[in-house]
């Protein structure tokens, strides 16, 4: 017999999405009653529970100082050395190939997450907060009234033939794949993204440094930290294979293909096949790997989707994978179960407040969906063909961070995602053509010219416009501070889309006139089809033209070797961030950090490190 059917949340779904709404809840507006329904009872396997093993910034900064988990996510996760690629020739060893990735663990910290172990944790935690949980109990149907009555959940516990109902006057989706209110509501949307994955752990610590050295002994090159603390890359033309530490001690293994090129039936239906296809596509790791009994085996074909709507002032949304999902390469899935939850509980607020209306759900639809999933998903939309190339794959790699670090995060921590006004969106639409530009450019490079490897390890502390961004990750600005900085990032990102547009010209037309002269191009029309410039208007640009040696530098050592000045302006300071194993990294770049950035509007630094000319 139930002691209580009524709440004001409910939140169908136990999952990552569905506790940390729960929490965030009890931590913003705690008179709230809220109940989680889950069918999975605890304790929750520890074993290739879900996918999805690692966090970044925005994602980090909201478990941890958002929900306040900051010491657990410290003393029970591991930490993350940033995202590191092998690229180049698959047949050849990883000491032969080229890579991308951090030799320091970076300022703001990431983490490598095992599933299984926070969401057990998790539960225990909204729990102690008197957050209610069904557990083994399925959510049947949600019954949505349009006017002030309150919402109906009918419920089944397992083993139990009759069911019963709850009623609350929010409810929150967040049952991941299975999407109750976007099937019911005709809201959900293919985004043309099509691309399958199968993943499985082992009770083991399959460690990337010590394949590479295996592989090639005394070639193989040093890292101050060890590398099987990043979240590890082994990529040919579409595809990927991830190799995941997890603070179990177990080890994530996973290959993700785009579906077109490497169909998910030719390595998707068990362990075995996985592995004849790493044979083929991997043969180093397969031999690595291939005694090593699993623990699991998990598959998902076409596992990007899209959504119309996921808000809605009829008070119900759906957060996390309830509402939509992208791809697991950057691990945004955090970011957007940070931004989804946030902006459902500001509707819970504004409707104790007696302010919510359809036009503010409406703009929240509009932000989320319209302009960062976009965003994101140009990340991922015919990219996996550019996977091969090094010298393609790792600029974009700091475009997409860049654009990840000046736009979307600052969007979230500086507060501004809660009130978005026609400035924002405006800008946004700004930031998202030409990010579709510069992703179809990538595209059209891959297809035209042919892989080359890097001439230094690709690694953005020697970028010093990604250096900025970076470190601006810890400032704390007013709305108007923050998009100012938004307009100047917007200009500089002009200016790395001009450079690499050039450096793509060079590389698949070597021979075109354009080349002597490099005139100033509308970045907003830029094509790497000759033939259309005209048509474009890409020769008519729009913004004065400004240096791009700044730029150009930030590339240095990716398509040639660097030069004296480079070496001395550039590779000089890289090197010294890593000498005695980052003395000056680790114990000075802090303190420059807490000074002169964390919780500070730090408007005057990017003297420093860029130039910033009038508009």
């Amino acid at each position: 017999m139930l002691s209580r059917t009524e709440y004001d949340i409910i939140i169908c779904g136990g999952g990552l999405a569905g506790l940390t709404l729960a929490r965030q809840l009890r931590l913003e507006l705690p008179e709230l009653s809220v109940v989680v329904i889950d069918r999975l009872a605890a304790p929750l396997p520890e074993a290739a529970f879900k996918v999805g093993e690692s966090s970044i910034e925005l994602g980090t900064y909201y478990f941890g100082q958002v929900l306040q988990l900051d010491h657990y996510f410290r003393t029970k996760h591991l930490p993350k050395l940033g995202l590191r690629f092998f690229m180049g020739e698959e047949q050849q060893p990883l000491a032969a190939r080229p890579e991308t990735g951090p030799g320091l663990f970076p300022p703001v910290p990431s983490y490598q997450i095992d599933r299984g172990r926070l969401e057990n944790d998790l539960r225990q935690i909204v729990s102690e907060m008197g957050v209610t949980l069904f557990e083994g109990v399925s959510v049947e149907e949600i019954t949505l009234d349009e006017g002030d009555e309150p919402h109906k959940v009918r419920c089944r516990r397992k083993d139990e033939t009759s069911s019963f109902h709850l009623t609350g006057r929010w409810v929150s989706d967040a049952l991941g794949r299975r999407r109750l209110l976007q099937t019911k509501l005709g809201l959900k949307r293919d985004n043309g993204h099509h691309a399958s994955a199968a993943w499985w752990r082992y009770d083991d610590r399959i460690d990337i440094d010590t394949l590479g050295a295996r592989d090639a002994p005394g070639k193989w090159q040093r890292c101050v930290e060890d590398r099987y603390y990043s979240t590890n890359h082994l990529m040919g033309r579409g595809y990927w294979v991830w190799l995941i530490p997890l603070g179990s001690g177990a080890t994530s293994v996973g290959i993700v293909t785009d579906d077109d090129i490497h169909p998910h039936n030719t390595y998707g239906k068990s362990y075995a096949q996985a592995l004849e296809w790493l044979e083929e596509h991997e043969p180093h790791l397969w031999e690595f790997i291939r005694r090593e009994p699993p623990l699991d085996f998990l598959s998902l074909k076409r596992y990007s989707y899209a959504s119309q709507q996921v808000f809605s002032h009829h008070r119900w949304s759906c957060v996390g994978e309830a509402g939509f999902f992208l791809d697991p390469l950057y691990s945004v899935g955090s970011d957007f179960i940070a931004i989804t939850n946030t902006l459902t509980v500001e509707l819970i607020r504004r409707d104790r407040q007696g302010t919510l209306n359809e036009g503010l759900a409406m703009d929240y639809n509009r932000l989320v969906l319209q302009n960062l999933y976009q965003i994101c998903r140009g990340y991922y939309l015919g990219a996996y063909r550019t996977f091969g190339h090094a010298q393609i794959f790792t600029p974009k790699l700091a475009w997409d961070t860049g654009i990840y670090w000046a736009w979307m995060y600052q969007l979230y921590v500086q507060g501004i995602l809660k009130q978005p006004t026609e400035e924002i969106f405006e800008l946004g639409e700004r930031y998202l053509a030409l990010n579709n530009c510069v992703q179809q450019l990538f595209i059209d490079w891959s297809e035209k010219a042919p892989p080359r490897p890097l001439h230094v390890v690709g690694d953005m502390t020697r970028m010093r416009w990604m250096m900025l961004l970076h470190l601006d990750l810890a400032a704390r600005r007013t709305p108007a501070q923050a998009l100012e900085v938004a307009r100047k990032n917007l200009m500089r990102f002009e200016e790395l889309a001009q450079a690499l547009f050039w450096q793509a010209l060079t590389e698949c037309f070597p021979n075109h006139p354009a080349l002597k002269t490099k005139p100033w191009i509308n970045a907003w029309r830029m094509q790497l089809a000759p033939e259309k410039w005209e048509q474009s208007s890409m020769l008519h640009p729009e913004t004065a033209p400004r240096p791009l040696k700044l730029m150009r530098d930030n590339l240095t050592g990716l398509f040639a070797p660097q030069t004296v000045r480079e070496h001395l302006l550039y590779e000089l300071p890289y090197r010294m961030l890593h000498w005695r194993n980052g003395f000056f990294y680790y114990r000075i770049v802090p303190l420059i950090r807490k000074w002169i950035w964390l919780d500070k509007p730090a408007m005057w630094v990017r003297g420093i490190l860029v130039r910033d000319y009038p508009a």
